[in-house]
């Protein structure tokens, strides 16, 4: 049983809907849910009531009697974190969307552990809408993210902007420069990169376009791309890297397709001492790259 299942339930007890409870907590419904089922499945008995046409939860028995124990099994996760908190702490918690964690931050994670040998190093994937629940509990002391929201505790900065653009395997034997009009959707290996980009693909595409490959994993990008005969939007870093060991090429487009922006979340009253020797090797890195503008602080 872990700290976000017990703040899920809690946090479900107290707003009475999945839904309040899955915006206050800023992830999606469906993450919430299968924290409670997998809290249930240890359990070993249900906690809430499901069934059709129920406007607010409600509680099993088990469940109504688990509050107590809820509580009292966060108030002691609060006193042992206080309590290791007043020692120094040689552990540093980065969570990440998976396109940076498969394509850049690993050269960066092999430099910073370096440097830092006392550092124990925790690397996660996560989707930018679970990253500030995270942040925010302590989980995770610095998260890489795509799709910013507001918050008051945690703080978002703009790490770095960056170019997308065409890339397509060598077999469509694709002109230098594309009109998007000519891109035939059926043949896209797509992904999700931002808000603004999802808004641009539709905007050109229709929101009905069926691609032959939807990809939310991007470590599995490079397999995809060894046939030849599929195109995609990608981040100029990311495709010069697939350049390097696929039947692909670079193509210009009538259209430019907006650049996507790399957001990092910290706590704003309590930063770890690690963070800005990593941010200072990420943007090391990203200014050595062509078509990437960094920010500074």
């Amino acid at each position: 049983m872990t700290f976000l299942e017990i703040e899920a339930f809690l946090k479900i007890t107290e707003t009475g809907s999945f839904s309040a409870a899955a915006e206050a907590l800023y992830v999606t419904q469906p993450a919430l849910g299968r924290r409670i089922r997998a809290m249930e499945e240890e359990l070993g008995y249900p906690l809430f009531v499901r069934g059709k046409g129920l406007r607010r939860v409600e509680l099993t028995r088990q469940g109504h009697a688990f509050i107590g124990i809820a509580h009292r099994w966060q108030a002691l996760w609060n006193e042992t974190r206080e309590a290791a908190l007043l020692a120094p702490s040689r552990n540093f918690y980065v969570a990440s969307v998976g396109s940076l964690l498969a394509f850049m931050l690993p050269t960066v994670f092999r430099t910073f552990m370096k440097e830092n040998p006392e550092c124990s190093l925790h690397v996660s994937t996560l989707h930018s809408s679970e990253a500030y629940s995270y942040v925010g509990n302590r989980s995770v002391d610095i998260a890489f993210i795509t799709d910013p929201i507001y918050s008051s505790s945690v703080g978002t900065h703009i790490l770095f902007k960056e170019k997308l653009c065409l890339v397509a395997g060598k077999e469509l034997n694709l002109p230098e420069h594309v009109r998007i009009r000519e891109l035939d959707p059926q043949l896209e290996i797509r992904t999700m990169w931002d808000r603004n980009f999802e808004a641009w693909h539709s905007y050109f595409f229709g929101d009905k376009a069926i691609p032959r490959m939807y990809l939310d994993e991007m470590g599995f990008l490079q397999y995809f791309t060894q046939s030849g005969d599929n195109w995609a939007f990608l981040p100029i870093s990311i495709a010069r890297t697939v350049l390097r060991d696929a039947p692909v090429s670079i193509h210009t487009l009538d259209v430019e397709p907006p650049s996507r922006t790399l957001y990092y979340l910290d706590r704003l009253d309590d930063r770890s001492p690690y963070q800005e020797h990593l941010l200072r090797l990420c943007r090391q890195k990203l200014s050595q790259e062509e078509g990437i503008r960094v920010e500074e602080e």
